[in-house]
Parts: C-alpha cells; sequence; structure tokens
C-alpha cells in the first residue's frame, strides 16, 4: 500500500507531521527534529534514522491556492529553554534556515516505512518573541530567488546534506549499505565504500534512493537557477 491509498481508507492510521529545522541552509551544520508535543510528554520518534523530540510546535498557512500565489505559513516554536532565542542570536534570527513538514502516518513511523509527504519552507523572518514561544513568518524558496541568505546563495541544484550523515546535521539517511548502489561523484560505479561519494546532484540522489521513491534531497530544483 502506499501513503495516498492508505489515507483513504475508511479507519485510516492516524496521520503525523514531523518537522525539522535546518540550518544548513544558512551554513551552520545543525538539523532540530521536532513533532508537536506537550511539555509533559518526554517520548522522542525515531523515524528513518532521524530522531524527533516532542516540541510545542504550530504550522499553519500550508495551504493550496488557487490564484497560484505562493502559501505564506507561521511557524511557532516552544521556547520554554530558551532554546530558539539562543539559535535566533547566533545566527541572525535564522533567516534562511529550512523548515520541512514531512507528513506520514502513525502506522508508517512505527514500522519505519519510507513513504511520506515533504513540503519546504524557509524563515523569512522573526516576526513575535516571547518567553513561551518564537514565531516565525516562512515563504516559499522559489521567493528567496535571487536572494543572498546569511552565509550561502540560494541555489536551485547541488543538495547540501551530508552524505550518509544524519546525526547534528543532514538529512540523508542513505545508509551506503547496498554494494550495488556505490557510485562515484559522476555517477560511475565503483567497488569500495570509500570511493563511494555523492555528486549532490538530484540524479545522485535517485540512484540510490530510486527514481520512484521519496528522496532526501536537500536542494530545491523549482527554484530556478541563480548567479
Amino acid at each position: 500500500m502506499t501513503l495516498a491509498k492508505d489515507s483513504h481508507k475508511l479507519t485510516p492510521s492516524a496521520q503525523i507531521d514531523l518537522y525539522s529545522v535546518d540550518l544548513n541552509s544558512i551554513g551552520v551544520g545543525e538539523v532540530y527534529y521536532f513533532y508537536a508535543g506537550t511539555a509533559a510528554d518526554s517520548t522522542p520518534l525515531a523515524y528513518l534514522g532521524n530522531t524527533y523530540s516532542p516540541w510545542i510546535i504550530k504550522v499553519t498557512g500550508i495551504d493550496k491556492r488557487g490564484n497560484g500565489s505562493s502559501p505564506r505559513p507561521t511557524a511557532e516554536i516552544g521556547n520554554a529553554t530558551r532554546l530558539i532565542t539562543d539559535l535566533c542570536a547566533s545566527h541572525q534570527d535564522l533567516v534562511g534556515a529550512t523548515v520541512r513538514r514531512r507528513r506520514t502516518l502513525a502506522s508508517y513511523v512505527l514500522a519505519n516505512t519510507a513513504d511520506y509527504i515533504d513540503e519546504y519552507y524557509l524563515i523569512e523572518r522573526k516576526a513575535e518573541e516571547t518567553n513561551e514561544t518564537v514565531k516565525f513568518d516562512l515563504a516559499s524558496p522559489m521567493d528567496f530567488l535571487d536572494k543572498q541568505l546569511p552565509g550561502i546563495l540560494a541555489l536551485a541544484t547541488g543538495c547540501n546534506h551530508r552524505y550518509k550523515h544524519t546525526d547534528n546535521g543532514s538529512g540523508c539517511s542513505w545508509p551506503g549499505t547496498n554494494l550495488a548502489k556505490w557510485f562515484s561523484a559522476v555517477g560511475d560505479p565503483v567497488l569500495t565504500n570509500t570511493a563511494d561519494v555523492c555528486g549532490k546532484r538530484l540524479s545522485d540522489c535517485k540512484l540510490r534512493f530510486g527514481a520512484t521513491n521519496p528522496l532526501d534531497y536537500g536542494g530545491n530544483p523549482g527554484l530556478g537557477r541563480s548567479s
């Protein structure tokens, strides 16, 4: 079965949204993984190589508009430990950081089944800050075309994830254990794990995950090319 089919069953598994705030897009090798929980809940969720902590997080405004304009969501993130305040102080209010919502089913998380829908947005500005929460305005990557972000230039090509590395900062959950899917940086088959190097292109991601399977690609192909 697939996510689309299972979601339309008479009694589907509960839907769950998993969030990440990825600072790689602003030149900082850190990613924070959350799911909507409460302060009293200390149960983490492990899914596809990443561990999501329960956190107060609310993202609104992710909708499809009939007039063709991009959604303008907001993300409200819990700040009880001052984690978000400290990150904002250290990294220019996190402007340009990537917020990802990964929507899947609870049964898929339990079985570690790689079937989900990803949506990506960039932090445009810090809108409000209190001791309890910090609110950010988000924008589509399309809205950042030709804009210089803190630390990097926004480009359509290339993935900023660290290959085969999910701890503290990438999103690449590819384990690299399949010998038949070892490739060089230009996409040629290789015989050793040390020669297995990702070329950071969308095509390289498809070689490993499969052309029709969900990818952990960190680029934004729809962004267009900037110089």
